[in-house]
């Protein structure tokens, strides 16, 4: 199981995709742990738990400001279409793909 963090500005719109993507995630079968924090409340313990920290693109420029929180952990921004209509399914898709899940049944019908 991987652990993925959603990581949004005041920590809304992460909670928005949070459950959705909880259950496309666990109805497909595809071994992704989504949790979602505001930018504010994150934290170097917080970060060193995931294999991937996915963040929306109001807080992508972050990533440059704390690359040394982020050195071991995989940090992506969630592209704008993506993110735009929520779309939880695309999420999981390209969580998986980012974590180099793509070869499983599961995530290939995503």
């Amino acid at each position: 199981m991987k652990n993925v963090l959603l990581v949004c500005g005041q920590g809304i719109s992460s909670h928005l995709f949070l459950g959705e993507a909880k259950r496309v995630a666990e109805a497909r079968r595809v071994s992704l742990r989504f949790t979602a924090t505001s930018f504010a409340e994150l934290t170097p313990a917080q970060l060193a738990e995931q294999d991937l920290v996915l963040l929306a693109p109001q807080v992508a420029y972050q990533d440059q400001l704390d690359a040394a929180w982020t050195a071991n952990v995989n940090v992506a921004v969630i592209p704008n279409d993506i993110y735009g209509w929520l779309n939880s399914k695309a999420l999981v898709k390209f969580a998986s793909q980012t974590l180099g899940l793509t070869a499983g049944k599961a995530v290939a019908s995503l």
